[in-house]
């Protein structure tokens, strides 16, 4: 079998938990735990395959308008946590030249922040952006938010010169991604343009979210890898995927519940 060469990755529940988008509204807002409880049930719906992108996002984004970007960055590099075997994955990936991209439905925000503020290699991204205004209602585009998410994140001296409270989500979401098949085009296509070809690629996801991308990626003749994955995920796989189940193009890694580790991912990205 060839190697791998480029990871492609879901973030919430893959990477990081626990869920990036609704604990960053339980964060910014306390006060308002019904927020956090309506957000949660659309992601709930969406990662059990009942609710589309779309939807998910119009619930889940109205419940962050009014979040300060203080409130968002703060959560990323002080709340959010990596799964177990995090740091052992990225040493692998770093010492085989294995390319990783994070493509998730998570927010560009929180992708920032990751860059700057963890430990994480560098990455390629493709995600959905969740808009913030300054106090005039003036809409920030994605490399000025970027721009401000690292002033704060790598120079703390210079936060007074921004204005992190005043800037706040609209509720508004653009979607990145749109629906679970997306993850395998963006994937194959981020990889092409590293002149890596569709059997050298993996996809790795926990979810109904991820399901297409694994699905066909493993398809292409890459390696589709559910990893912490749900019951949604695993009946489907071994419904639609069951050949490339058989044939090792997609494996199941350490079901939810069972204390997932990304060290149980290597041996199968370990190959050629």
């Amino acid at each position: 079998m060839s190697p791998i060469r480029f990871l492609s990755s879901d973030l919430n529940g893959t990477l990081v938990h626990p869920h990036t988008m609704q604990e960053m509204i339980r964060l910014g807002f306390p006060g308002e735990p019904e927020r956090f409880e309506k957000a949660k049930g659309a992601f709930g719906l969406q990662t059990q395959g009942l609710l589309s992108m779309d939807e998910t996002f119009r619930i889940a984004g109205e419940q962050t308008r009014g979040l300060p970007l203080r409130a968002a960055i703060a959560y990323a590099v002080e709340h959010m946590f990596f799964v177990e075997g995090y740091g052992a994955l990225t040493a692998f990936l770093k010492e085989r030249r294995i390319a990783l991209a994070i493509v998730s439905t998570g927010y560009t925000v929180t992708l920032h922040a990751m860059r700057y503020g963890t430990p994480t290699p560098p990455f390629l991204a493709r995600c959905n952006r969740l808009l913030f205004s300054d106090p005039r209602g003036r809409v920030l585009d994605d490399p000025e938010l970027e721009g401000l998410v690292r002033a704060y994140v790598q120079d703390p001296g210079r936060r007074g010169q921004f204005d992190y409270e005043g800037i706040r989500a609209t509720g508004e979401v653009v979607l990145g991604i749109r629906d679970e098949a997306e993850k395998a085009r963006v994937a194959l296509e981020m990889a092409g343009s590293l002149g890596i070809p569709p059997h050298e690629v993996a996809h790795m996801g926990d979810t109904m979210g991820d399901s297409m991308g694994i699905l066909r990626v493993a398809l292409a003749g890459g390696l589709g890898i559910a990893f912490n994955y749900n019951e949604a995920l695993e009946a489907f796989l071994r419904k639609e995927g069951r050949r490339e189940l058989d044939a090792g193009r997609i494996v199941l890694v350490d079901p939810k519940g069972s204390g997932p580790d990304l060290e149980h991912v290597l041996p199968f990205l370990d190959r050629g």
